[in-house]
């Protein structure tokens, strides 16, 4: 374009655009506006910078955009204030304006490509492959057995024990693995039948009493928090030896120990069916028991050893022979023996009984 002085320039419109050329470039947008230098009021030109870019609806009125109103009212082929230079370049500079924006968000949305929201489909796997890569256990076990050659036996029956034997526990693993609640497994190791009483502590239920043939194992269950002891019925019930047991105690702690206070009627061993320390001997204390401290039923038949303590008075006699043969922590031969209460986590005992005479 070209600059005009003093007198006003007849309207004149634009030179025809030819068919093929483009209205207008980019380069030819974005060039700087162009300023009339004339007595007409100068309008100067807005630095791209110092104003607020409109947005893509702001710009499509006509309101806020006059080049539209400018073309809708034929200012290229007839003059007017309307199609004054100066707005035709305000025009130029709007659009300019847009074509920017439009760029800035075209470039936007192509870099933010790591940044996008992944596809929906990209995180959550397929149906049917989840269900492949998750069967069920039952469903491999059944296609494992499918795939064995018929008639083939499976690998634990090779390792079973023969038809009517007990089962053992895997070396490490506890024979209790399948008992629930309190339990205590009792054995005759005797030749003889024994007859088991029990006594519970004050409150607590009553237990039936169970009798053991000769080598002989029977399980016998009892409630929650049981406390009591329990003993052979052999002689005339002057004399015996005591099992205690207080299960559920103190952090749920299971206590157990042979008491020969009372005397010795059989032999008896107790232990945790986990492992641990034992309660009590095997070995047969009245057998080698001076005459005079063996007890004896009315008729003179020697049955066992006589109690340590009869009313707080107690036989020294006793206690000596007592002391030779069962260690401080191994069973209470006095009251104050209390180095002799064992206690363990197990829930389950094991009783080993044998008789003397």
């Amino acid at each position: 374009m070209c600059s005009y002085s003093g007198q006003q320039a007849p309207a004149r419109s634009l030179p025809p655009r030819s068919r093929g050329t483009p209205a207008m470039s980019i380069s030819s947008v974005s060039r700087s506006p162009v300023s009339f230098p004339s007595s007409a009021p100068q309008t100067a030109p807005v630095p791209a910078q110092s104003q607020q870019t409109p947005g893509l609806e702001a710009l499509s009125t006509p309101r806020s955009n006059p080049l539209q109103s400018l073309l809708q009212t034929d200012s290229f082929d007839a003059g007017g204030s309307q199609g004054s230079l100066a707005a035709l370049s305000k025009g130029f500079e709007q659009i300019s304006q847009l074509l920017n924006k439009a760029v800035e968000l075209l470039g936007g949305a192509n870099a933010g490509g790591d940044l996008a929201a992944p596809e929906l489909g990209g995180g959550v796997p397929e149906l049917g492959d989840a269900a492949a890569a998750g069967a069920a256990p039952a469903a491999a076990a059944d296609a494992a057995a499918a795939a064995a050659p018929a008639g083939a036996a499976p690998a634990a029956a090779a390792d079973a024990a023969p038809a009517g034997a007990a089962p053992v526990a895997p070396a490490g693993a506890s024979k209790n693995a399948s008992k629930t609640g309190n339990t205590m497994e009792f054995t005759n190791d005797g030749t003889k039948p024994m007859e088991i009483k029990f006594t519970p502590n004050a409150g607590g239920q009553e237990i039936e009493p169970l009798t053991l043939q000769p080598g002989e194992s029977v399980t016998k269950e009892f409630p929650q928090g049981w406390s009591g002891n329990f003993r052979s019925t052999a002689g005339d019930g002057a004399a015996a030896t005591l099992g205690e047991v207080a299960f559920n105690g103190g952090e749920n702690q299971t206590y157990y120990d042979v008491s020969y206070i009372e005397g010795n009627n059989a032999s008896m061993t107790i232990a945790p069916e986990s492992g641990g320390r034992v309660s009590g001997t095997l070995d047969n204390l009245a057998a080698g028991a001076p005459d005079s401290i063996k007890a004896k039923t009315a008729d003179g038949t020697a049955y066992g050893v006589k109690k340590t303590t009869t009313s707080d008075v107690q036989d020294a006699a006793v206690v000596d022979y007592y002391r030779q043969h069962v260690g401080a922590d191994q069973g209470y031969v006095v009251p104050k023996d209390d180095l002799s209460t064992l206690g363990t986590g197990d829930t389950h005992l094991s009783v080993h009984l044998k008789d003397v005479f």
